[in-house]
């Protein structure tokens, strides 16, 4: 007895005619990279130009103000890559961390029945929303902090915590020999131990913060008016706490409407950290495609890696927001 072949033929045609559009539509996108690769390795050779990534392995020459991991001017470039590839995943961490708690917050308190309190947050979200993002940043940065005191007179915001007009200074914490905790203690020019975040990176990541943190507190807002009304009144019927029914209730249910916009937002901010060349805080664009393209004359190398660099990350935080907003569902269902 044969095999039964699923389907009316119709849909077999329609099925297989698909499967070779497809096809010829990848071919054609591979010859179209072949082709402009080649015409542009063609046109490099015209101008003189040199092409390759051995440039990575040759003296960098410059110093960075920020590095996560030992880098010197004798370092070579794929090192100093490295620490710009670094800089502006910590950027992009801390601003959806703070973002992320602000607009939480404000959405909650937009939603609140205290006048104030939803007064306040509406005056934050349209004074922030409306403010071009770079102009927030070159205040933050050229008025605000240019406005703190000196060295000498540097704010204690703690014992452990020190700011002035060079930056955020705070302990480090090592556990090498046991939990120990390294304080900032003034040197002779200088803090010294400790962490301490520069200004450039103070103004962006207010600035890019402020801005997304704006978008943010809609969606979290939206996401809780999606919540049926008879789930809020089944809580409070239940004798729980209003607390209690935001947070164990109509929370869980709000984060499934949430999700899929966070993620738009959230990689939109770590796109945005590119911004932060405006004011030379050296993450990728300002180190590799400003300085190290500058040095080694490599255009076409230095756009591939930052572009494969930047859709990567990109692509990362969406396969992990759509793994989360899987999840969500999941439970739910």
């Amino acid at each position: 007895m044969g095999r039964r072949r699923s389907g009316f033929p119709g849909e077999l045609v329609r099925k297989n005619s698909a499967f070779w559009l497809q096809c010829l539509l990848g071919l054609a996108l591979v010859a179209l990279v072949v082709l402009v690769f080649r015409t542009t390795q063609s046109n490099l050779e015209l101008l003189g130009v040199q092409s390759g990534f051995d440039f990575l392995w040759k003296k960098a020459g410059f110093s960075i103000s920020q590095h996560l991991i030992p880098y010197t001017e004798d370092s070579p470039i794929w090192v100093a890559l490295a620490v710009a590839i670094l800089n502006t995943l910590l950027l992009a961490v801390f601003c959806i961390f703070l973002a992320s708690l602000l607009g939480l917050f404000v959405g909650i308190g937009r939603l609140s029945s205290n006048w104030l309190v939803s007064r306040l947050s509406l005056a934050y979200l349209e004074v922030f929303r409306n403010i071009p993002v770079l102009l927030q940043i070159f205040f933050w940065y050229y008025v605000a902090l240019r406005a703190l005191p000196s060295l000498e007179s540097s704010i204690f915001i703690s014992d452990y915590l020190v700011l002035n007009n060079r930056g955020l200074y705070f302990p480090f914490i090592e556990f090498a020999n046991g939990f120990s905790i390294n304080p900032p203690v003034m040197g002779r020019f200088a803090y010294e131990g400790g962490f301490y975040l520069m200004p450039e990176f103070l103004a962006l990541w207010i600035g890019l913060s402020l801005y997304n943190g704006s978008y943010i507190s809609e969606i979290v807002r939206s996401g809780f008016q999606s919540v049926a009304r008879g789930q809020w009144e089944a809580g409070t019927a239940l004798g729980l706490k209003p607390a209690t029914v935001l947070r164990r209730v109509a929370f869980p249910q709000a984060l499934r409407a949430v999700l899929p916009p966070l993620t738009t937002v959230y990689m939109n901010m770590f796109k945005a950290t590119s911004l932060a060349a405006a004011i030379a805080y050296p993450e990728i664009v300002s180190v590799f495609v400003g300085t190290v393209n500058n040095l080694a004359g490599r255009p076409v190398e230095v756009m591939a890696v930052s572009l494969v660099f930047y859709a990567g990350v990109s692509f990362l935080v969406a396969w992990l927001m759509g793994r989360w907003n899987k999840r969500v569902t999941l439970r739910g269902q």
